[in-house]
């Protein structure tokens, strides 16, 4: 197994009985699994809900496991291998009601781990949010990885399993569609230089814009504009964390001034950059911000 670090999250500690209590844990991930896992979280969550929660665009895509909390987990929330759901890159931030009594594992995948780990499946005509992985898979996969979780005594044992199934498969000797690894491979370099405009990233895939954007949107499920966008946002949160000025980061990014960089942020998050670097402060928005080495993901 890929060499992974298991980091204990804090829990909610909460003087009122019928508030949920949060326990997280991080995982670490190195090795083979890392080109396309950036990190892996688990959250249980004792306590019913409703458990009001927001999620902002981040520039990885969210495959997720969810199972009750007891031993027969799996079975206790839907049918065995349909429990696993992948949701891609929003367009801005989204409110839910959690539901509680629970356990979700979270794996952050990069724009190559969607490919590998999902074999080159299209995502233009699959659901941007929650969509469900046995219907793009076959349901072996979705069973497999399922079983093995519900099967962990604890969380970092569920965790653990989880990392497992990821690095099996993404070390499977498989063919990959060679304009889906294209789009991964552009995204890669756009994450890693925000300031790299889409045709650099053509051109340095050797392909056309307009192929580039056609590749996206099939493979990837949204734009090379719209992810430039998302992960030069996130980019914001992680230098401040650094302790850059707000006009220095804005610079660096590659915004015209900062109060290109304010409407940006507000136009992805719905928050000024003081409210969005100052959101996360809930368990498990903690555990994604250390994950993410600063990134904002649950609100």
């Amino acid at each position: 197994m890929a060499d992974a670090i298991l980091v204990p999250g804090r829990a909610k500690v909460d003087g009122g009985s019928a508030s949920p209590v949060f326990a997280t844990r991080e995982l670490t991930v190195h090795g083979s699994l890392a080109p396309w896992v950036k990190g892996l979280v688990g959250v249980e969550i004792a306590g019913r809900g409703p458990i009001p929660l927001a999620i902002a665009p981040h520039d990885s895509w969210m495959l997720t496991v969810q199972t009750g909390r007891g031993a027969d987990g799996a079975e206790h929330k839907r049918a065995l291998g349909c429990n696993t759901a992948l949701t891609g890159v929003r367009q801005w931030t989204g409110s839910f009601q959690g539901a509680g009594e629970c356990v979700t594992l979270f794996a952050l995948l990069t724009p190559l781990g969607l490919v590998e780990l999902l074999d080159s499946r299209r995502l233009d005509t699959a659901p941007r949010i929650r969509a469900t992985v046995h219907e793009l898979l076959d349901e072996h996969f979705t069973t497999a990885l399922e079983s093995a979780v519900a099967s962990a005594s604890d969380l970092d044992g569920k965790l653990r399993a989880f990392a497992r199934a990821l690095e099996s498969r993404g070390t499977a000797a498989r063919r990959q569609s060679r304009a889906a690894v294209r789009a991964a491979r552009a995204a890669m370099v756009m994450t890693t230089s925000t300031r790299y405009p889409v045709e650099a990233a053509a051109s340095a895939v050797h392909t056309s814009r307009r192929q580039l954007e056609r590749d996206f949107a099939r493979w990837l499920g949204t734009s090379p504009r719209h992810w430039s966008q998302v992960a030069r946002v996130q980019a914001v949160p992680r230098r401040a964390a650094a302790g850059e000025r707000l006009a220095d980061i804005a610079a660096h990014l590659g915004f015209a001034d900062q109060s290109h960089m304010n409407n940006s942020v507000k136009q992805l998050t719905g928050l000024t950059p003081m409210q969005y670097l100052r959101a996360g402060v809930n368990p498990l928005g903690a555990a994604f911000r250390r994950v993410t080495r600063g990134g904002v993901v649950y609100l």
